[in-house]
């Protein structure tokens, strides 16, 4: 199985690729490359180890990303079943296993890297345990990778892994195409292997597809089993999207005039003061901000906005307004500050030095905005004060709805390999004053396995036709520090409450305490425990783009316990590792956080339609132990505590939100203006 680019050398990106046990490696063995942070890896194919036997559907399945830096984590899906129409359990292995493997530092710059790697961490059923250390490089078109592996048998009679395995690789100039032989301490294996070129309307992600041979191979019967299989890996580089924008270049149609030329086609230098900041309105406007205020207030240049069209990222608009505010900035101004409002809600503020951003525009050079840029929590009302060239606000969308999927499922049962229900959620925003808006969910059932039919075995998590939410909410700051959100009304079909969050921010720091409560009239949905649940977290900000968040609630179940995650952003798409314990029952998985929604959305109207800025999926496991040996399907068991709304999405840029994110985001604003503003100047 296979394959793919993980690394920028063009040696070693012909070179690595998926194997098929789930990690950076050959066709079957791992190498000592782990996937670049950020990479996404996703790999399909039908190979199957011959220790389980044979088997009528055989499906082998991986998912890995580059966590950090010389880390990456994987996890695989094995199918390996003899489906018999009377039998509705699986009859073969079906088995989600997670993958670790860790790049060692070496004293050396130029050799071979070494790896320590575990397959199948946890679980109840193992079929894949093993632990190895492995050496692998490159000498031109020549690859190679040596190592040791100490298998565990686990559910089979022998381990998979186990052993010591090797391999080598040759690549065939800059075609793409590779050969591979290898043996991985049991079986030999022989194959080819081909990658695509970067793709650019795909974020430079790449196709790699395989096909290969195992020879001297014996089932669990002794029998020969030697097999031909495929395999096939999309790799999404989102760890490189700084580096892009950095690098961004415009059209030579989009280059900007020399500063000390006019900053405007045809227009005069020294044009009224007023004529510019009436032009700033009208092309902000254009591009689709709302509740806009343009006005000065010193030698500062102020813009006050509500951004719903740009819903990915905040940084978008944000480029947009300095942008164009820069060039358009009266003379005497010395900066333009964009103060950011939600639902007619103040909620923080970003400046930045005029001279500098307009340098920026046409030298890229990053540096000096960055120390010019200040951000602020819940600035001061200054509007009093402030000269506004049109006192009144422009107008804003009076509703916005939102379309996104809604998607209940399980994932590796031992009555089926996916079962599903797929219902559309359909949501209704109505602003109303000052943070207040009404909010309503609506549910389109679309499809459903027939695991989740009335009566079956999953049915509880069917996906129902109906008015799920309907509720007031409102948001309110108590001092700079504290940001809270209440919502009363209709929840989970049938059930009247209240919802309740905050987010208190630490002074002096970017760490923030999180508050979480509902309260019901009944147990919504059916959970047992939820009527009343109870989270309260502390979120440590490790760097700009990734943090630390552990905490305790009352889980789903009625049960207590802590829980742990630990979440990093690559752009828009964040990847979360959790943990969670709620009485002896322990859990934990993946989840990706992505938008379904254009960078650049709907234009503003009375009413926009729109996607989902941030949209979570995630997959758990129960972790096993002596009180707990079989990995039991319990869908509705430790869940976190999940409100209709999310301050962090809705109000603070997913959680990213710091001076020290929007400073290392210039080059994403840059970008922003040539691609959508430049031509309103």
């Amino acid at each position: 199985m296979v394959i793919g680019l993980v690394c920028t050398a063009p040696v070693q990106a012909q070179s690595l690729g998926i194997s098929t046990q789930g990690g950076t490696g050959g066709l079957v063995i791992p190498y000592a490359e782990v996937l670049s942070s950020g990479t996404l890896a996703w790999t399909y194919g039908n190979y199957h180890e011959p220790q389980l036997g044979r088997h009528a559907t055989e499906q082998n399945m991986s998912f890995g990303v580059g966590l950090l830096p010389h880390l990456e984590l994987f996890g695989r899906f094995a199918n390996y079943v003899n489906p018999t129409a009377s039998v509705i359990t699986a009859n073969g292995p079906r088995d989600i296993s997670a993958n670790i493997k860790v790049q060692l530092p070496v004293p050396w710059s130029d050799g071979p890297r070494l790896a320590l790697g575990v397959n199948d961490v946890g679980g109840g059923a193992v079929f894949f345990k093993s632990g190895y250390l492995v050496a692998s490089d490159q000498y031109g078109p020549m690859g190679f990778a040596l190592g040791y592996a100490q298998g565990r048998a686990g559910a089979t009679r022998t381990p998979t892994f186990d052993g010591g395995f090797g391999g080598v690789s040759w690549r065939f100039g800059d075609t793409g195409l590779s050969a591979l032989a290898e043996y991985d301490g049991q079986q030999k294996h022989a194959g080819l292997r081909w990658h695509s070129e970067p793709i650019a309307a795909l974020g430079n992600a790449q196709i790699v597809g395989s096909v290969q041979h195992s020879l001297g191979t014996l089932a669990s019967d002794k029998l020969a089993a030697n097999t031909s299989n495929f395999a096939l890996t999309l790799l999404l580089p989102l760890g490189d999207l700084s580096a892009r924008e950095a690098r961004f270049r415009p059209k030579a149609s989009q280059e900007l005039p020399a500063i000390e030329e006019p900053a405007t086609g045809g227009a005069k230098l020294h044009a009224d003061s007023e004529d510019r900041q009436a032009a700033l309105l009208k092309a902000l406007k254009a591009l689709g901000l709302e509740r806009l205020r343009v006005g000065l207030h010193g030698d500062q240049l102020i813009v006050e906005y509500e951004n719903h069209r740009y819903g990915q990222n905040e940084v978008d608009a944000l480029g947009l307004i300095f942008g164009l505010g820069a060039e358009l900035a009266p003379k005497g101004v010395e900066r333009v500050q964009a103060v950011t409002f939600k639902d007619g809600l103040r909620l923080y503020a970003t400046s930045v030095g005029v001279a500098a951003y307009r340098t920026f525009l046409r030298d890229a050079v990053a540096a000096p905005v960055e120390g010019s840029l200040l951000w602020q929590r819940l600035p001061a009302d200054q509007a009093a004060q402030t000269r506004w060239i049109d006192s009144e606000p422009t107008p804003a969308s009076r509703v916005r709805v939102e379309i996104r999927p809604d998607l209940n499922y399980t994932l590796g049962t031992e009555v089926g390999a996916f079962d599903y229900s797929l219902a559309a959620n359909l949501q209704l925003i109505a602003p109303l004053w000052a943070g207040a808006r009404i909010y309503s969910s609506y549910l389109l059932p679309v499809s459903h396995s027939s695991n989740m039919d009335v009566g079956a075995v999953f049915d509880l998590s069917r996906q129902r036709r109906g008015l799920k939410t309907l509720a007031l909410e409102q948001s309110l700051w108590f001092g700079p520090q504290i940001l809270t959100n209440v919502a009363a009304g209709r929840f989970n079909y049938d059930t009247l409450g209240l919802q309740a969050q905050a987010a208190v921010f630490v002074p002096g720091t970017d760490d923030l305490l999180r508050l979480r409560a509902a309260a019901y009239n009944q147990a919504p949905g059916g959970l047992v425990g939820q009527d009343h649940a109870l989270a309260a977290s502390y979120r440590r900000l490790l760097t700009s783009n990734m943090w630390l968040e552990a905490g305790l609630q009352r889980y789903s179940d009625g049960s207590h316990g802590p829980s742990v995650e630990w979440v990093r952003w690559f752009g828009d798409v964040g990847v979360q590792i959790f943990y969670r314990k709620g009485g002896q029952a322990q859990f934990a998985g993946m989840q990706l956080n992505f938008p379904l929604t254009p960078r650049q959305g709907m234009a503003t109207g009375p009413v926009i339609f729109t996607g989902a800025s941030q949209y979570a999926q995630s997959i758990r496991t129960r972790i096993t132990d002596s009180n707990q040996s079989a990995n039991l399907v319990q869908p509705g068991a430790v869940l976190d505590l999940r409100l209709e709304s999310n301050l962090d999405v809705e109000r603070l840029n997913s959680g990213r939100l710091s001076q020290a994110y929007l400073m290392e985001q210039v080059s994403r604003m840059r970008e922003a203006f040539f691609v959508y503003a430049r031509n309103f100047l």
